[in-house]
């Protein structure tokens, strides 16, 4: 037993380092992806259309990746059936249920567009069911791949995708395609990855079966809880959307505009606020096929060895990444975006205490999946995501209304024009260094004493009649 549990252990060890190198630089693509998108897409708004149509299909593509991964890897880990028997069941059950819910996204594509109040949303979301289909045979490989241990193998194939995915992304945006060559790349990406893993990992060979039943049934135990938790990382992002047309005081286009743009300004804290979320993930694709075994061999001391190691790992570093953000989420945003995605750092400071939690949360229904207690996940999941959902459903439409907004605007416009134009440069141009950012204040201020306009206000308020300015 101390043999068997030393080769355990090095083979835990050399999974994680396998699979933690290919998740960072899973997250680095991915985040190069984030970090230059919204320069080539140009506007807030069609940045926030791409995160929106994208995070919707990435909750059903992590629906369908997660609970698949872990059902194949959970029967090929176990290894009373050929890794081959589970990996052709695992196929049939996704050409039908995979294949399925693919076509039912392109058909409710309009339907999801006019939930959201953007029917220009459609077309995108019709493009984006092609990333749905591809993932989810794709998922059948990268799971026997990782119920063998074949961690190597696992690891390249994140690494290959994160690389084609990357590109094609960028590539299409960069092209001039707009979000549509953005989503476009995404999914021709998604199908060369599938071709690839095909290949490489191998279609299921020999005459053995196995139910597809028994995997349809632990597998969809396993979705309807990555539901939830994946419906609880993004319901807010889709909540705002829909109810800043209520938000912004604008009808028609120009509020479909305005309100993808504040979705841009919070997917930009979001994103920022996923990174410790995404690096742990490394931890759970490792600690599922351990626990899943030693719980199988009633193995106590090695499942109790596992757990307490993954959730002090996970909670030191979600909690050191959080402070970082928490401290000071204009800097950190301005690093990596253009300044005017500053207007999310009050949202970054709150995602990113919350994500902590949100962390510790994943790593644990993880553990819990992994010994077979699905049915805890799918009730704590869904109890997470019901009160996510009532939460903002009840604060965003409080968030503000047309008339409040309207009424800063006509504050706004009573001022000086040149005090708002000083006032919007040093936004534009806000420095992380708070020396530089004083310097640039100063010289505004001077800019602005003794001008025309300042006079007139001055004169104006002693006057206490509305100024008059001279808008040059």
């Amino acid at each position: 037993m101390p043999q068997r549990g030393g080769g355990k252990a090095v083979s835990a060890g050399r999974g994680v380092l396998y699979i933690a190198v290919a998740k960072l630089y899973f997250m680095i693509a991915g985040y190069a992806i984030y970090f230059t998108l919204p320069r080539l897409l140009g506007t807030e708004a069609a940045w926030g259309d791409y995160l929106l149509v994208v995070g919707l299909a990435s909750v059903i593509d992590n629906v369908i990746v997660t609970g698949t991964i872990q059902g194949v890897s959970r029967f090929t880990a176990q290894g009373d059936v050929s890794a081959d028997a589970v990996k052709r069941a695992a196929l049939r059950v996704q050409l039908l249920l995979g294949g399925g819910v693919a076509l039912s996204f392109f058909g409710l594509a309009p339907v999801i567009a006019g939930w959201e109040n953007d029917p220009s949303l459609t077309s995108y979301y019709r493009l984006a069911s092609g990333i749905v289909f591809s993932y989810a045979l794709y998922a059948v490989f990268v799971g026997s791949a990782n119920g063998l241990r074949h961690f190597g193998k696992q690891a390249s194939l994140d690494v290959g995708f994160a690389t084609l995915r990357a590109g094609a992304i960028l590539g299409g945006a960069a092209a001039g395609f707009g979000v549509f060559g953005a989503i476009g790349g995404f999914v021709g990406a998604a199908g060369l990855i599938l071709v690839v893993s095909a290949l490489w990992i191998g279609l299921p060979r020999g005459a053995e079966r196995f139910p597809p039943t028994r995997i349809a049934g632990f597998m969809v135990r396993l979705f309807i809880y990555t539901l939830a938790l994946n419906a609880t990382m993004r319901v807010d992002l889709f909540l705002l959307k829909r109810y800043a047309i209520e938000l912004v005081g604008a009808t028609g286009e120009a509020a479909a505009r305005a309100a993808s743009a504040l979705a841009g300004h919070y997917g930009t804290a979001q994103s920022l606020a996923f990174i410790p979320y995404q690096a742990i993930l490394a931890v759970a694709f490792v600690i599922f096929p351990l626990v899943s075994r030693s719980t199988f061999d009633d193995d106590l001391a090695a499942t109790q060895a596992y757990i307490r190691q993954t959730l002090r790992l996970s909670l030191v570093f979600s909690a050191a990444v959080a402070t970082v953000f928490i401290a000071n989420p204009q800097a950190v945003i301005v690093v990596p975006y253009p300044a005017t995605y500053v207007a999310g750092a009050p949202a970054l400071r709150i995602l990113a205490g919350g994500m902590v939690f949100f962390s510790m949360f994943t790593i644990i229904n993880t553990i819990l999946n992994g010994a077979g207690r699905t049915m805890d996940t799918i009730v704590s999941g869904l109890v997470t995501v019901g009160a996510s959902i009532a939460a903002n459903a009840i604060a965003v439409p409080r968030a503000g209304s047309p008339a409040a907004a309207l009424e800063v605007a006509r504050e706004i416009a009573g001022k000086s024009p040149d005090a708002i134009r000083a006032a919007k440069r040093l936004l534009n141009n806000l420095s992380v260094d708070p020396a530089a950012a004083l310097l640039a204040e100063s010289v505004e201020q001077q800019k602005l004493l003794g001008s025309p306009n300042q006079t007139e206000s001055v004169r104006a308020n002693l006057e206490k009649r509305a100024p008059k300015f001279a808008d040059a």
